[in-house]
């Protein structure tokens, strides 16, 4: 059973894509967006983390190249409480047996 008081938001993240990447990305994976990042000089694409997504998701990285470094799947936990515990979804297990990046987590306390 899912927490009521806790949020939670999942996607794959793309760190350092140049501009013709990013383009690609959005044409190819459905949901993906990008943005730049100034200090980089590069810009970072995002996929949310659905099951629809995935085969997609993966052969654009590999047709792409990406270097594992350049990869997380980043988890974002929002919450009302300042305790509690926050199981993460199978789609993750499933996916890190595909591009084993690393995990990124960011936790809020918030008005969910």
């Amino acid at each position: 059973m899912q927490n009521p008081y806790i949020d939670a938001s999942l996607s794959f993240r793309f760190l350092n894509l140049d501009k013709l990447q990013a383009f690609t990305l959005t044409r190819e994976v459905k949901g993906a967006t990008y943005t730049q990042h100034l200090d980089n000089n590069c810009y970072v694409g995002s996929v949310p983390l659905l099951g629809e997504y995935l085969d997609n998701l993966n052969i654009f990285y590999v047709r792409q190249q990406i270097n594992i470094i350049d990869c997380d799947i980043f988890i974002e936990v929002k919450s009302e409480n300042t305790s509690g515990t926050f199981t993460t979804p199978a789609i993750v297990n499933k996916l890190l047996k595909h591009i084993d990046c690393k995990l990124t987590f960011a936790f809020t306390l918030s008005d969910v």
